[in-house]
């Protein structure tokens, strides 16, 4: 992903700005972002009941309108079996553990029909504490 904006987090985040390896201790803004053409970026803050903010081309993955609001347990259930599953377990080992994850999954966008997209996450820690307090990446139509 050379050039990408993941690429360019880590190249460009001040010292600090990770802790143990690739781990954020602060989330990235993904609002005023420059998107490329196929990745989308999403931002769930734990710390928050999961509230969710995604990118417009996320929003499109999804067949979304941009900008709706969107729980996390709906995403979730767009998730087909056995992704679900999948995301379920290197979700929460990637918590526990403060891992990132490769998923590729397939969905059900609103409006019927499947797709398969590609899933990053990286784990975003509480500043001076070990606890876990989001997950930030990208989602990609594969």
């Amino acid at each position: 992903m050379k050039g990408s904006y993941i690429d360019k987090l880590f190249q460009e985040e001040p010292a600090g700005t990770f802790s143990h390896g690739h781990v954020f201790i602060n989330a990235p803004d993904i609002v005023s972002t420059e998107q490329e053409t196929l990745d989308g970026y999403w931002h769930c803050d734990i710390a928050r009941d999961d509230k969710l903010t995604w990118t417009e081309k996320v929003y499109e993955l999804f067949g979304l309108a941009n900008e709706t609001p969107v729980a996390r347990e709906w995403a979730v259930e767009r998730y087909a079996e056995p992704s679900r599953s999948a995301l379920a377990t290197v979700r929460t080992y990637a918590l526990n553990r403060k891992l990132g994850f490769l998923l590729d999954a397939a969905i059900n966008p609103e409006g019927g029909g499947n797709r398969w997209i590609r899933v990053l996450a990286v784990p975003i820690v509480a500043k001076g504490s070990v606890r876990v307090v989001g997950l930030h990446g990208l989602k990609r139509l594969l």
